[in-house]
C-alpha cells in the first residue's frame, strides 16, 4: 500500500473560529503559569532580588562576617573623626554657627561642604554604571548572568530594571555607609558622658545630617544616571552631554553658582531648611526615573570589525622585554582601545583631579587654618589610582585564562603596568597646573617625586590586597582595614610634613640663584632647621613608599600564586 500526504495553506483572513481545533493535544503538566508582573509589582520584585544579588555578589569574595564588619569599621572611623572635630572647629563652637571660632578653626559651613562634596563625588562614581556602556553593563560575564541583563530573557522592561537598580544602589549605600557614619557620630557624642573627650556636635544634629547625606547621595546617583543615559542615546545628544557637564563644572568651579544650588544636601542641612529634603529627594528620584525611561528597550547585537592593533602595541613596548609581561600589557592595551573604555577611564581618573585643581581657585590657601602648599596636594594625585585600577579589572572576565599557562600575579603586574602607562602623564599635567596656580614652580621637582612615589605605592597596595576584584574587596572589612592603615599612615605623614614647607623660600631662593647666576649659582642652605627636617622627611617617606611597592609586587606570588582567575 502506498501512503501519500499533502500540505495545504491558507491566508489568515480565511481562518474562522469554527475552523480552529478546540485542543492541540498538549497540556501544562500540572504546572500553573503566572502572568508577567507589570508596574509596581514588577519594580518591587526586581528591587528585592537585586538587593539580594548585591549582597551575594559581595559574599563571593569576602566572608559573611567581614562584610558585616564593614559598617562597624565605618562607624569606628567616624567616631574618631567626630572626636577630632574639636581641633578643627574649636571646642565649644556653637552648633550651626557659620563664623570662624578663631584663626585656627574651620567654620561649620566649611565642614558641611567638606562632608557633602566627597559624598557627591562618590555617588557620581558609583552611579556611573551606565557610562560603561550597554554592552558592558548587560553582558554576561563568565558563568554569571546579572539581573540587570534579565530583560533580554524575561518579561521585564529595561526601564523597570534600571530604575530598580538605582533604588537598590540608593538603599544599599544608605544602609552600608551613611547609617554607620551617623552611628559613629552618635557614639562619639556619647563618649562625652563616660570620658573626658568632647565634641562640638550635638545629638539633635544627627537626624538632619543623615537626611542631608541621603539627599546628596540620591542627587549624585541621579545626576550620574541621567548623564549616562543621555550619553548612550548616541547622535547629537551624546556629543552635547559632555559639553553641558563641562560647562556646569566650570560654572561651579568659578564660583558663579552658590554651593547650595549644586549640593542639595548642603542646602538641606542649613538651619531651618530641613523641609527642602522632601522636594530635593523627590526631584532626584524623578530624574532617575526619567533616565531609566531613556534606556532603549532592545538588545540589538552589534557586529563590528577592528583592525589589527596587537602587533603595533607589542612593537611599541620593547622596553618591557620579550617576556610574559610585555605580552599581557599589549593584550590589556588592546582591550582598552577596542572596548571603548580608554576615554571613559581617563575622564573618570581626571574628574577628581579637576576638582582638586578647582579648589585652588576657590580656596585662599594663605588664609586657610593650615598651611596647604603644592607638597600637600601632590600625595592625593596618586591616591585616585584605586579608581582607575578598579576599571582595569572590570574590563573583561579573566576566567578564560584558567586554561592558559598563566598565573594571577602575572596578570596583576600587567594591569599595574598599564595603569602607570595610562595615568602618569595625566598626574604630571595636573601637578604642573597646580604649581602654576600656586606659583610654586621651585618645589615642583619634589612634588613630582612625592606624586609618583605615592601613585606607585597606592596601586601596588590595592593590587596586593584586592587582586583582580577591588570592586568586591571594598566591602571586606579585613581588607579595607589593612588598606586604610596602609594608605592613611603614609598620606598623613606626607601631609603633615608638607606643612613644614609652607614657606618654600629655600626652593625659591635656589631657583632665583640659578636664574641669576646659572651654572655659577651657589648652594642655598635651609634657614630653618625644622623646614630642613620636613624636607628630608618627605623624601625619606617617598623612598620608603617605593621600597614598599617593590616588596608588595614580590609578595604577589605568595598571596595570589594559587588563586583562580576571577573578578
Amino acid at each position: 500500500m502506498k501512503l501519500s500526504a499533502s500540505i495545504t495553506s491558507r491566508d489568515w483572513s480565511e481562518v474562522t473560529d469554527q475552523s480552529l481545533p478546540e485542543s492541540l493535544g498538549s497540556g501544562g503538566g500540572g504546572i500553573h503559569l503566572h502572568n508577567p508582573l507589570v508596574g509596581w509589582k514588577a519594580f518591587s520584585a526586581t528591587f528585592k532580588v537585586m538587593f539580594v544579588e548585591e549582597f551575594r555578589e559581595n559574599l563571593d569574595f569576602a566572608k559573611k562576617r567581614r562584610i558585616l564588619l564593614f559598617p562597624l569599621l565605618v562607624a569606628l572611623v567616624t567616631m574618631v573623626a567626630t572626636i577630632g572635630l574639636q581641633f578643627l572647629v574649636g571646642e565649644g563652637a556653637a552648633q550651626g554657627a557659620d563664623s570662624l571660632s578663631d584663626s585656627k578653626a574651620f567654620s561649620w559651613g566649611e565642614m558641611r561642604f567638606a562632608l557633602h562634596l566627597p559624598l557627591l563625588l562618590f555617588s557620581l562614581g558609583m552611579g556611573s554604571f551606565a557610562f560603561l556602556g550597554r554592552e558592558k553593563v548587560l553582558a554576561r560575564t563568565g558563568t554569571k548572568n546579572y539581573i540587570l541583563a534579565s530583560p533580554a530573557l524575561q518579561p521585564l522592561t529595561n526601564p523597570t530594571a534600571h530604575f530598580a537598580y538605582y533604588m537598590k544602589d540608593l538603599s544599599y549605600y544608605v544602609m552600608l555607609i551613611l547609617t554607620p557614619v551617623i552611628t559613629g557620630m552618635g557614639v562619639g557624642i556619647l563618649l562625652e558622658s563616660f570620658t573626658n573627650v568632647s565634641t562640638p556636635l550635638e545629638f539633635s544634629s544627627l537626624p538632619r545630617t543623615w537626611i542631608a547625606m541621603v539627599v546628596t547621595l540620591a542627587q549624585g546617583l541621579a545626576f550620574s544616571f541621567i548623564a549616562s543615559s543621555l550619553w548612550l542615546l548616541g547622535g547629537w545628544v551624546s556629543r552635547v552631554t559632555p559639553l553641558v557637564v563641562i560647562g556646569l563644572g566650570t560654572t561651579i568651579g568659578l564660583g558663579l553658582m552658590p554651593r547650595e544650588y549644586f549640593l542639595w544636601g548642603l542646602a538641606t542641612q542649613q538651619p531651618g531648611a530641613i523641609l527642602l529634603a522632601v522636594p530635593a529627594l523627590g526631584v532626584s528620584i524623578l530624574l532617575a526615573w526619567i533616565a531609566s525611561q531613556l534606556i532603549l528597550d532592545d538588545f540589538e547585537v552589534k557586529v563590528v570589525s577592528k583592525k589589527e592593533i596587537f602587533l603595533p602595541s607589542w612593537n611599541r613596548m620593547g622596553f618591557l622585554g620579550n617576556g610574559t609581561l610585555r605580552l599581557l600589557v599589549a593584550k590589556e592595551a588592546v582591550d582598552l582601545v577596542r572596548s571603548g573604555s580608554l576615554k571613559k577611564m581617563i575622564v573618570s581618573y581626571s574628574v577628581p583631579l579637576i576638582v582638586l585643581l578647582l579648589m585652588a581657585w576657590l580656596v585662599d590657601f594663605a588664609e586657610a587654618p593650615i598651611p596647604i602648599n603644592l607638597l600637600s596636594y601632590a600625595p592625593f594625585l596618586g591616591f585616585f589610582g584605586f579608581n582607575f585600577y578598579s576599571w582595569l579589572t572590570a574590563l573583561d572576565s579573566p576566567e578564560h585564562m584558567n586554561g592558559l599557562p598563566l598565573s594571577v600575579p602575572q596578570l596583576i603586574r600587567a594591569k599595574v603596568t598599564v595603569y602607570f602607562l595610562a595615568t602618569t602623564w595625566i598626574s604630571v599635567i595636573f601637578l604642573c597646573l597646580m604649581a602654576w596656580k600656586l606659583d610654586e614652580w621651585a618645589v615642583l621637582p619634589v612634588g613630582l617625586v612625592v606624586m609618583i612615589a605615592n601613585s606607585i605605592y597606592i596601586v601596588c597596595l590595592t593590587a596586593f590586597l584586592m587582586g583582580l576584584a577591588p570592586n568586591k574587596a571594598i566591602f571586606d572589612a579585613k581588607i579595607m582595614t589593612w588598606f586604610w592603615i596602609g594608605t592613611v599612615i603614609p598620606l598623613l605623614s606626607l601631609f603633615l610634613l608638607s606643612f613644614t614647607q609652607g614657606d618654600v623660600s629655600f626652593y625659591e631662593n635656589w631657583a632665583d640663584q640659578v636664574g641669576d647666576n646659572g651654572l655659577q649659582a651657589e648652594a642655598v642652605d635651609f634657614d630653618n632647621e625644622k623646614m630642613a627636617a620636613g624636607f628630608k622627611g618627605i623624601l625619606w617617606v617617598s623612598v620608603g613608599l617605593v621600597g614598599a611597592s617593590l616588596v608588595l609586587m614580590k609578595l604577589l606570588d605568595r598571596k595570589w600564586g594559587r588563586a583562580e582567575f576571577n573578578n
